[in-house]
């Protein structure tokens, strides 16, 4: 929930902030996960929702799938839960409005936003809860904390006993986004591969 998003405003700048802060999402988020030339293959297909001609692959991406890796059953839920109303798009931009809205910027400098209703409180569990909703959903940790780093600087992990240069631990039932794509990484021959990081997970103090 956004505050005071209902209140009166004439020149629709909430709205219009969380427009942009949704767009950006979208491109800061989905391009870290499928790799830029991917990402620009994709975004064709969501300018203007969801086009009726989107290839199966991506509406995998965006509805869900349930498949099978090692013998074992997958699913993932999709970009959009659209039987609770849920998105880790939505949970990455309500991060990110509340960080750039805990301060406003005036003339004195720095102060806190007025509420309107009720007393302040710290907001960092809350944003911390879904900070960490979101990581779970974008990789869950997928290629985190690499064990060691090659000579020439590329990362490799310690699974099962054997090093490993994806980072991917075994894993069935629920997975992340990025879990996903490397399972089916044979269907989207433009996802990039490539190491990259985008945030971990948060303690209770938000670090």
């Amino acid at each position: 929930m956004i505050a005071n998003v209902n209140e009166p405003d004439p020149n629709s700048k909430t709205e219009n902030v969380l427009d942009l802060m949704i767009k950006r999402g979208e491109k800061s988020v989905l391009s870290f996960a499928f790799g830029l030339e991917m990402w620009d293959d994709f975004k064709q297909y969501i300018t203007n929702g969801i086009d009726p001609n989107t290839p199966q692959k991506y509406k995998d991406i965006i509805n869900g799938k349930h498949y099978e890796k090692d013998g074992k059953k997958c699913y993932w839920n999709g970009l959009i839960q659209e039987d609770t109303k849920e998105s880790l798009l939505a949970d990455y931009v309500y991060c990110e409005y509340h960080n750039d809205n805990v301060t406003q910027t005036v003339g004195v400098g720095e102060v806190a936003i007025d509420n309107k209703v009720g007393d302040r409180t710290s907001m960092i569990p809350k944003i911390t809860k879904v900070w960490n909703r979101f990581i779970t959903k974008l990789h869950d940790g997928v290629r985190s904390f690499p064990a060691g780093y090659t000579i020439e600087g590329n990362p490799y992990w310690i699974i099962k006993g054997c090093r490993d240069y994806y980072g991917i631990y075994p894993k069935h039932g629920e997975v992340s986004l990025m879990q996903f794509l490397f399972d089916n990484k044979d269907k989207y021959p433009l996802f990039d591969q490539n190491y990259r990081r985008f945030g971990e997970f948060r303690n209770e103090f938000g670090i």
